[in-house]
């Protein structure tokens, strides 16, 4: 029920290297479907690098791939819709 990917963002001309991991943020149920970043290889997942996507109870199946530099796509199975495609701006989340 999880996507684990690793995608480089470009700031400044620097390009910075993220993993980005989506799954139901639940020990007990499929819910909360919650895109998390970490910038340090996947040492630390800081809170405030974390996007809920879906707080209802799903089948939360997902996918994450890149758009191009600034933006991942990530397609889920929600619990509002079977499928769901979601075109996110990292810059709008994510700070070094």
């Amino acid at each position: 029920m999880a996507s684990l990917f690793t995608h480089t963002l470009t700031i400044e001309g620097v390009p910075k290297r993220m993993l980005l991991f989506l799954n139901p943020n639940s020990k007990t149920t499929r819910d909360h479907l919650t895109l998390k970043v970490s910038v340090d290889e996947g040492n630390s997942w800081p809170e405030n690098y974390w996007m809920l996507l879906d707080e209802w109870s799903g089948r939360g199946y997902s996918c994450i791939t890149s758009i191009d530099d600034d933006h991942i796509g990530v397609l889920y199975e929600s619990s509002q819709a079977d499928m769901v495609f979601q075109k996110i701006p990292l810059a709008d989340f994510v700070t070094y």
